[in-house]
């Protein structure tokens, strides 16, 4: 019976890594089709989002099938669990770079120019996506501590990029609507990278068995003394 759980444990798990690898894929075309201002790109990723959703839907059917019929434990029952709440936060940065392509198609439909320092961003977000994916891949906690603390240099990017386009807006009142596009893109991308870093807090969970939290851009153990929805088992 181990092997069968074994067995399907590791074709659940390809699954996984399948989908996430995709939604790495639909942000780096997103990130390509912003630089190269190119319509068709953008309407590929926009397309590919219904894609994304599908696996997600499956995964979540199948984690349900192997939590119903298998006795799971330890590392494989926090597999399960975990991958579940994986599935979903791919889903939510397939649903930014969906965003990102259709602002990027408004741009291009109506000759607007982008902010250079977004595709700074996109790329240093990236490259927390990419980071996020080779720890799970991995199962391995080496790194993902380092992860969290780069957070901090796509947060600042951010702020400076949302700042320089609101007070740009506010010198030049007709660059308003163009500014708040700009400021989603941002905004969509600092969400990506803040979805590497819970990705990260659940691998750590599955291959440790205890609760971490990225807070202030430092990785911490979260410990609490009483219940808030439970009481303690101890």
């Amino acid at each position: 019976m181990k092997w069968i759980i074994d067995e399907r444990t590791e074709r659940f798990k390809k699954a996984l890594m399948k989908m996430g690898w995709y939604t790495e894929k639909m942000f780096l075309r997103s990130i390509e089709a912003l630089e190269g201002r190119d319509t068709k790109l953008a309407k590929q990723v926009i397309e590919d989002d219904n894609v994304l959703d599908q696996m997600e839907v499956e995964l979540r059917e199948e984690a349900a099938v192997m939590l119903g019929i298998h006795n799971l434990t330890g590392t494989q029952l926090r597999f399960i669990v975990g991958s579940m709440q994986l599935a979903n936060i791919f889903e939510r940065i397939g649903d930014n770079a969906r965003r990102i392509s259709q602002i990027t198609i408004t741009f291009l439909r109506e000759q607007q120019t982008f902010n250079p320092d977004l595709l700074r961003l996109g790329k240093l977000t990236s490259n927390l996506l990419k980071e996020s994916l080779r720890v799970l891949a991995d199962l391995q906690i080496e790194g993902s501590f380092e992860i969290c603390s780069r957070d901090a240099e796509v947060d600042e990017l951010y702020l400076d990029i949302r700042n320089e386009l609101l007070n740009s807006a506010r010198n030049k009142p007709e660059t308003i609507d163009r500014n708040s596009l700009l400021i989603e893109i941002a905004q969509k991308m600092e969400e990506i990278a803040d979805l590497s870093t819970n990705i990260v807090e659940i691998i750590l969970y599955i291959v440790t068995g205890e609760s971490y939290k990225c807070f202030k851009d430092e990785m911490k153990l979260f410990k609490r003394s009483e219940g808030v929805l439970f009481d303690n088992p101890d």
